[in-house]
């Protein structure tokens, strides 16, 4: 008798083993991984002095210049263009930290060029400026300082892919094209374990790459660690819901 209760005990337990599903180990992606139920978002902000729209005409219009531009973004309308911090995008869709900051200025990512109309400067909306996000507040010179190098983001849903396209330098007129960079990589944190650090010191400034993470079983936040000395210039933040992975 006890030798079979051993036996059901160990059997049950193996079941167990082996029907449970593991916690996966996230890895990095890049842009060719992402899946096609992705939505990425990119950050406007419009000064209402300018601007004379109520904000749904404005998110409205945008969209439609955006597209027409040919590009695969949502606007996502934050309320300042510098050092604004727990930006939100898409009712919640994503929520970064208060590590997180608005930054109108000069970086190697390349700005917009939407197609606004007559009717676009009348009503100010071609005044609509495209700013970026990074995790440090202006200094004196006008670029990003060096501390700190963590940001936390979460999300309304679960979600099986996250990334953003990041500048690993800072603008300058050196002709060195190794001079200026302000991370040396990209580590993601997601349910608790980390992947490993996303080398951006082969990068060229002005190469801008796309960097991710990706979990099967869904993460609800990710926190990003950049290494070396500087801070995290990012755009185009993309998600792929759980859901739709």
């Amino acid at each position: 008798m006890k030798l079979n209760f051993l036996y059901k005990s160990m059997m049950l337990t193996l079941g167990i083993a082996l029907t449970a599903p593991s916690l996966a180990a996230p890895r990095l992606i890049g842009d060719t991984d992402l899946k096609a139920a992705k939505t990425s978002y990119s950050f406007f902000y419009a000064d209402p002095s300018k601007v004379l729209l109520t904000t749904a005409t404005i998110q409205t219009q945008l969209q439609q210049r955006i597209l027409a531009a040919g590009l695969s973004v949502k606007p996502c309308l934050i309320p300042g263009d510098l050092n604004v911090s727990n930006l939100v995008c898409d009712g919640g869709a994503i929520r970064f930290g208060a590590d997180f900051f608005a930054f109108n200025s000069t970086t190697n990512i390349p700005k917009a060029n939407l197609p606004f109309t007559v009717a676009d400067e009348d009503s100010g909306l071609d005044k609509v400026s495209m700013e970026f996000g990074v995790n440090g507040r202006t200094p004196v010179l006008n670029q990003p300082n060096e501390a700190p190098r963590v940001i936390q983001i979460r999300f309304n849903n679960r979600i099986a892919q996250f990334g953003m396209v990041f500048d690993p330098y800072i603008v300058t007129d050196t002709p060195d094209l190794f001079e200026g960079r302000v991370t040396d990589g990209i580590q993601f944190i997601v349910n608790g374990q980390s992947t490993p650090f996303r080398d951006l010191t082969q990068e060229t400034r002005g190469n801008v790459p796309f960097v991710g993470v990706e979990d099967p079983n869904g993460f609800t936040e990710v926190t990003i660690i950049s290494s070396g000395g500087g801070s995290i210039i990012g755009d185009q933040f993309t998600i792929v819901p759980l859901a739709n992975f």
